[in-house]
């Protein structure tokens, strides 16, 4: 029988600590988690913790986020490229111990990065070594600049690569393109969210104008067989436009996070279904 693991991200825009944001996540329904996974973190306690927090609610950790503030500096020649590589080895090498099967990564930040260069894809190639040796799969996401995604899958060829579809990216940055079924057979990890395809507004599905019939049709024809996970934010701020949302913009303004979590829920239960 059809009825994927709901998952929704640890964080949802609401200043909560983890604790409460997973208590609540669970108490709406959800059975899964996608965690943050950095050196440094607003809002989250350390990874222990983390995990801890996590199994004290019943939710399992079906992947967890990569940082990627400084992510552009790996293409880069100098020591920041490296520094920030060591940074990236250190965290996957922690996830494989702690049980994270997948991590989903940035190949790129914002709009107009570094050049694709021989130097940049070497040290990701030296992440995926690490990630091998962890028995942890590198999920990477489609962004601002699909290009990169669609030349660095060209080149590696391993069973822990792959790539974390991200549906409202691909609405708003290049709807000319279907990258899901374009990596059909190798999505590791989803962010499904919604927008009107001029910012990345990160809205609940059905609260926007991505086609959710199709993409559920491509999804099911896909080799992927993991949780359907929300990446939702209320009142959020984003690389990609907006910083802010103002009242009129905001479809899910002075919501409590209990009324937010539920309409969430709601929304992914009629994807499922086929009913958005």
């Amino acid at each position: 029988m059809f009825n994927p693991t709901p998952a929704m991200a640890g964080w949802f825009g609401y200043p909560l600590e983890l604790d409460d944001r997973l208590r609540l996540i669970r108490a709406a329904g959800f059975q899964s988690v996608l965690l943050w996974w950095a050196t440094e973190s607003t809002y989250e306690p350390p990874v222990p913790l983390k995990m801890e927090t996590a199994a004290k609610h019943g939710l399992s950790v079906e992947n967890a986020h990569l940082q990627f503030a400084n992510m552009n500096a790996i293409w880069e020649d100098g020591y920041e490229g490296e520094h920030y590589l060591s940074e990236l080895c250190g965290l996957v090498a922690e996830a494989g111990v702690y049980g994270v099967k997948t991590l989903v990564v940035h190949l790129t930040r914002r709009k107009d990065p570094p050049p694709f260069s021989a130097l940049g894809f070497s040290r990701f190639l030296r992440l995926v070594e690490v990630a091998e040796r962890a028995n942890v799969d590198l999920a990477f996401e489609n962004l601002r600049a699909p290009q990169y995604l669609y030349e660095f899958m060209r080149r590696v060829d391993s069973p822990r690569v792959g790539v974390c579809f991200d549906a409202g990216h691909n609405h708003f940055v290049c709807p000319e393109r279907n990258i899901l079924r374009d990596f059909s057979d190798r999505i590791k990890a989803l962010h499904l969210h919604d927008n009107f395809g001029d910012f990345d507004a990160h809205n609940i599905p059905g609260d926007g104008t991505v086609d959710w019939k199709a993409l559920r049709k491509d999804l099911l024809a896909s080799a992927y067989t993991g949780a359907w996970s929300l990446e939702i934010e209320h009142a959020q701020t984003s690389e990609f436009g907006k910083s802010l949302l103002s009242k009129e913009d905001d479809p899910y303004f002075g919501m409590e996070p209990e009324e937010y979590l539920a309409r969430a829920f709601q929304a992914h239960q009629k994807l499922i279904r086929g009913e958005l």
